[in-house]
């Protein structure tokens, strides 16, 4: 389905971009919080993306009528937004749980819309 140079090339892009997003957050900018979200999006990312491309499960890449999303692309938004919860309740576990979802939150978007155009 997928080469895996594109999921890992993908993958770093998607948790790029979803640091920068999430460098907007003053909360975020605090003890490299914005790090551990792009970090932790790029690794849901790739993970996601490796599974279904290796398991061949092209029935997930097909895109409803009305709103061009898969479920391909929301498993990566889905699975960003888990890693990056995950990963920013252990590190931070003293913090507010609605600052790690709103950080959270806004990996899982990036990485489901990102994936939109790319995969």
């Amino acid at each position: 389905m997928f080469a895996t140079r594109d999921v890992l090339l993908y993958g770093f892009v998607a948790g790029a971009l979803a640091g920068l997003f999430n460098y907007a957050l003053p909360w975020a900018r605090r003890r490299w919080r914005f790090f551990v979200a792009a970090v932790a999006t790029a690794l849901g990312f790739i993970a996601w993306n490796l599974v279904i491309s290796h398991a061949r499960a092209t029935g997930l890449d097909v895109d409803a009528p009305v709103i061009a999303l898969s479920w391909q692309d929301v498993g990566s938004g889905v699975l960003a937004f888990a890693a990056t919860s995950i990963a920013l309740g252990v590190i931070e576990r003293a913090e507010p749980a609605g600052e790690i979802v709103r950080a959270a939150a806004i990996g899982g978007l990036v990485a489901m819309v990102f994936d939109i155009f790319v995969l």
